[in-house]
């Protein structure tokens, strides 16, 4: 499975530029975090070397737990030695099969697979977004269909994705969808949020929980409102909206589809009586008018309440951070997608979100150096093996950054 160094560079590995390890954090360091579930005795493969194993692979675009192994199978002894597979007694090396990657994923700590891949993948975005304005952060939740059993019910993830690049800051399980409040301050506990503003879709708009974010994480917030904040939503409702003039509009075509939107805000005065929300500071209108081929055209209000004030951020802003926070659904459909999560019947102990957890770490890496099409990208990854080595920050056998 070695990659010939002479061989052409398809184009979409040659938008991510020349991959230099140096320039990237090593995950072996984050990942040598996690404890090892196994007892000491019998141990051939490091953790470690079977982590790398699955990240690569998923770099490679992977699916299932018998296409990690069949990846480590296909290696050569170049790429095993750089993943840290050490030489059996007769001086060869192969990597674990598909029950030992299988046990491990099953037994493994999962929240500390979690901390150490969003740690790393934290530093790249730090490392490679751009300086200017506040970092945005979605918060949103996630079933994994395939995990059901007559005896047990789908999991169900939480996580805190960065707008734009979709990449992954934190990521728990929270056991159904209506537990996601109750999770949703322990998820952004570990997370330095200073300056952030969070977006999150009306679940997550509870008082308690945007009274932490602002007083405890020093973090702003965009949140939507509906009827299950009556008071909020009727004030909202109720405000002068047709005396403001549209401050921002936009539009766009695709799937199938057209939209419009346009954005109103207004200062809420504490003196008036203000908006029965925490450090409410702005309160927002948008107008969605939506037509799908063959459709009737389809129109929708949305009321939204922010702790920033009018010298903080501006409309186009507050329309951009709203429609922004859909990266994490456009991230849950590459992962459905490309990754076939919904279709995956991964279901005993840790596996299921550890598999979730590599696919995060494979969109959030490959996003970061500027994939567009994650899907053409790890299949070219899987042609030329080496390079998931250069993106994990470790360095091959061969060096491929040249023709």
């Amino acid at each position: 499975m070695s990659a010939v160094s002479s061989s052409p560079i398809p184009s979409v590995l040659a938008k991510l530029g020349p991959l230099n390890p140096d320039d990237a954090a090593d995950l072996r360091v984050f990942l040598e975090t996690v404890p090892d579930p196994r007892s000491r005795r019998g141990r051939w493969y490091s953790l470690t070397s079977i982590l790398l194993i699955c990240a690569a692979a998923a770099l490679s675009g992977a699916k299932t737990i018998d296409e990690l192994a069949e990846w480590g199978a296909r290696a050569d002894a170049g790429l095993l030695t750089g993943l840290g597979v050490r030489r059996h007694l007769l001086n060869w090396r192969h990597a674990p099969s598909r029950s030992a990657i299988g046990r491990v994923l099953d037994r493994l700590d999962a929240d500390a697979l979690d901390a150490a891949v969003s740690a790393w993948l934290a530093r790249r975005h730090a490392d490679t977004a751009a300086p200017a304005g506040r970092r945005v952060i979605a918060v949103d939740g996630k079933a994994l269909r395939g995990s059901a059993r007559l005896d047990q019910p789908r999991r169900h993830l939480l996580s805190a994705v960065t707008h734009g690049l979709a990449v992954t800051l934190a990521q728990a399980e929270v056991g159904s969808k209506t537990n996601e409040t109750r999770h949703f301050q322990s998820l952004l506990a570990p997370l330095d949020l200073d300056g952030d503003v969070l977006t999150f879709d009306a679940l997550h708009s509870v008082k308690a929980n945007v009274t932490w974010l602002v007083e405890t994480k020093n973090a702003h917030y965009v949140a939507v409102i509906k009827p299950n904040q009556p008071t909020a939503w009727t004030q909202l409702d109720g405000l002068a909206w047709n005396a403001v003039k549209v401050q921002h509009t936009a539009s766009n075509k695709g799937h199938g589809r057209r939209e419009s939107r346009s954005i109103k805000t207004l200062a809420i005065a504490d003196n008036l009586g203000g908006i029965a929300f925490p450090y409410a500071k702005l309160a927002i209108r948008v107008h969605r008018r939506r037509k799908a081929t063959g459709m009737k055209e389809t129109r929708e209000t949305v009321y939204a309440v922010t702790s920033l004030d009018a010298h903080e951020t501006k409309p186009a802003d507050l329309s951009s951070h709203l429609r922004g926070h859909w990266t994490v659904e456009a991230q849950h459909h590459i992962r459905d997608r490309t990754f076939a999560e919904d279709a995956s019947t991964v279901h005993s102990g840790n596996a299921p979100r550890a598999m979730a957890t590599f696919r995060n770490l494979a969109v959030g890496a490959l996003k970061t150096l500027g994939a567009t099409n994650i899907a053409k990208t790890t299949r070219a990854i899987r042609d030329q093996p080496e390079r998931a080595l250069l993106i994990l920050g470790i360095t091959p056998k061969h060096d491929l950054n040249g023709t």
